[in-house]
């Protein structure tokens, strides 16, 4: 055994003063696992207070979309939390490993295992103390920004807005990083426990052992690497219109494993090329430099090429969480064109014939709340599907025989003439007029008007029963004509009242707004609503419909926000502490260059070369994957403005950067340090 068990003669104070002066030594050290552990408890603090910040914007959730969007978020933190709990522990071992020739003059000067276990132990909690409160702070002020973004997405103005704490956050992230300092205490113990006296003295003075490369394997790879990547990238631009989830799957995991052989093998490839260029490898210290970064190919070339995946990953959720949020109330205006809508299917068998009667025998009454309203019907034909907008340009005459289904097309909701101008007046705008043989064609959101626009510069002929109608000027107009939560649509055509009272209606619905006055229409609403028999009836009130795409909007936003931003500090801390780790390795090399004449700016600029590879082409990898990922779903998503999504891009890629950027220049510092460069 390396210790003997006998009752320790250190004193408490001696442990806490040597404790002190270790961390504050260590302090540089510390940095890394600092940051990690500070932006870590910002993260973890800041996203499960959404909940709070909910409830201080004053936002009614009277149908729980917001508790569900905060549900998701706070069960998406137990993935958060076995993320960060392997960082920690991987940073830790790093910091072990620093300090296994310290630990070994510890036991050589008298201090038994348990002595060591009460030293790390010190030391761990005063980190972890420290990072903690400085991650809570950094947290509060975080969480108000994203209390100020939950209002924009919300729709309330900056005026809604005050200061928040969650206490319920802060004592959930105490408690989590105390278990998880826990664990990192008892890691410490087994990690001791496996070292000898000799281990722990020589530790500086072990050499890499690193294995040959097989040529002709690292050329197969290097192949199956571009086939693979190449291939990613043509699955994605050419089968996302086809199913987005099964060309992200298939595009995604065909550029994952390109990743792997890309660094397993290309950048071995490039490592051989540099050498046999005598002019470049023979100058100044290149010929180290390359050796240097061909060895770390050989060690590290598995780990880049994961820290490249990260990076890809927090890049996509990073961009596309925000980006499919704001598709999600792209054309949210169009939403809620009333104070309330309730509709009915009139497909069953067992439907009744006066849906408003029987809304009113069974209790709901709406003149309780309005003095105006408008019920309708709304109706299908089997010759107006999708397809018709589609198609018509190519083939005019494909649907205008009856029942023609020649097309796989959804069937389109059709509405009389007079039905929708009584719509259009409670709306307070103005009346269309169609003259005999004419129809138009009405949209609300976005997804429906690229499709629209070029359907409008050939209009097909629509035939209904005997009659065949022709699209009338300015015949594609913009508007809603009921509330609903989800902001997708295949259009609607307007035709004359008698021809569409003609066809097999499949809903009815009522709009209708609130009178003006002090009482709380809303509330009363619902009151007498969960009061009346209303079976087979729905209903989508203004506030619920904004909510419930609201709701979406935030939990697709800050789901990418939250997964981006962990998959970014791990990939950060485990490629600095990597680096931190390869330059401890390698101390003696640099103090040997010195003494065969390099000097301290050709020293200093080898590392910077050295570091810019390493965390540059992960970096450039995954720039050119997510690229691929990004524009491949948002062209799967009609009617989205990629201009609209530049910010959000920019966003992004900014916030990546700057956090990456911040472990690059803390690695660049530490090293030098470390390798005693000037």
């Amino acid at each position: 055994m390396l210790f003997k068990n006998r009752k320790s003669a250190v004193s408490a104070s001696l442990f806490n003063e040597l404790a002190k002066k270790n961390v504050k030594k260590s302090a540089k050290d510390y940095f890394i696992y600092f940051f990690t552990l500070m932006l870590s408890v910002c993260l973890f603090y800041s996203f499960n207070s959404v909940s709070t910040q909910f409830a201080s914007l004053g936002l009614e959730d009277t149908l729980n979309y917001l508790a569900f969007s905060s549900a998701v978020l706070n069960a998406f933190s137990v993935l958060v939390c076995l993320i960060m709990g392997m960082l920690v522990v991987y940073a830790n071992r790093f910091l072990l490993r620093r300090r296994k020739v310290e630990m070994g003059i510890y036991a050589t000067l008298g201090m038994d295992r348990r002595d060591l276990n009460r030293l790390l132990m010190k030391e761990t909690i005063r980190i972890g103390f420290f990072s903690l409160i400085a991650g809570i702070i950094l947290g509060l002020f975080a969480a108000q920004i994203l209390s100020l973004l939950t209002a924009k997405l919300a729709g309330l103005s900056a005026a809604s807005y005050h200061f928040m704490v969650s206490f319920k956050a802060i004592v959930l992230t105490v408690l989590f990083f105390g278990i998880l300092f826990f664990f990192t205490h008892l890691f410490n113990i087994r990690e001791l426990k496996k070292m000898s006296l000799l281990e722990m003295l020589y530790s500086d003075r072990k050499n890499e052992t690193v294995s040959e490369d097989k040529k002709g394997l690292t050329w197969l790879l290097a192949i199956l690497s571009a086939v693979l990547i190449l291939g990613g990238y043509a699955v994605l631009a050419l089968t996302v219109n086809g199913g987005v989830f099964k060309a992200l799957a298939i595009g995604g995991m065909m550029l994952i494993a390109g990743t792997l052989f890309f660094f397993m093998a290309v950048l071995r490839i490039a490592a051989f090329a540099m050498k046999k260029n005598k002019r470049f490898y023979f100058k100044r210290l290149n010929m180290y430099t390359v050796s240097q970064f061909s060895s770390r190919i050989r060690s590290e070339g598995l780990s880049l090429a994961m820290i490249s995946i990260l990076l890809f990953l927090s890049l996509s959720l990073t961009i596309l969480g925000p980006g499919i949020g704001k598709n999600v109330i792209n054309g949210v205006e169009y939403a809620t064109p009333y104070d309330c809508t309730i509709y009915y299917g009139l497909s069953g068998a067992d439907t009744v014939n006066d849906p408003l009667e029987a809304l009113e025998n069974g209790g709901f009454h709406i003149s309780n709340f309005s003095d105006a309203y408008a019920a309708f019907r709304v109706y299908e034909s089997p010759s107006v599907t999708t397809a018709f907008f589609k198609e018509s340009q190519e083939e005019e005459s494909a649907p205008e025989m009856e029942g023609n289904t020649k097309s796989s097309g959804g069937l389109v909701n059709i509405i009389g003439i007079e039905d929708y101008n009584r719509l259009l007046e409670l709306q307070g705008g103005q009346p269309i007029v169609l003259s005999g043989g004419e129809y138009a064609v009405t949209y609300a959101f976005p997804a429906m008007e690229k499709t629209l626009k070029a359907f409008a510069q050939n209009p097909g002929t629509l035939k209904i029963g005997d009659e065949e109608l022709s699209l009338t000027d300015q015949g594609i107009r913009r508007n809603a004509w009921k509330n609903q939560n989800a902001l997708i649509e295949s259009g609607t055509v307007v035709i004359p009242q008698h021809l569409a009272e003609s066809l097999k209606p499949n809903t009815w619905y009522v709009n209708f707004n609130f009178r003006k006055g002090p009482e709380d229409m809303n509330k009363a609403l619902y009151e007498n609503w969960y009061m009346a028999d209303n079976t087979g009836f729905q209903m989508w009130a203004k506030q619920d419909a904004l909510l419930s795409v609201t709701a979406d909007n935030l939990t697709m936003t800050y789901l990418g926000l939250y997964l981006g931003i962990t998959f970014l500090i791990t990939a950060g801390a485990v490629l600095a502490i990597q680096q931190l780790s390869h330059s401890t390795d390698h101390a003696k090399r640099y103090k040997l260059l010195r003494k065969l004449g390099a000097s301290e700016r050709d020293i200093r600029s080898s590392l910077m070369k050295q570091l810019r590879v390493c965390f540059g082409i992960p970096m450039l990898a995954a720039l050119m994957n997510a690229a691929a990922v990004i524009i491949s779903v948002f062209r799967y998503f009609e009617g989205l403005d990629y201009t609209d999504m530049l910010p959000v891009i920019g966003s992004g890629i900014l916030l990546v950067l700057l956090v990456y950027a911040v472990y690059f220049i803390t690695t660049y510092v530490g090293s030098r340090r470390i390798l005693q460069i000037r």
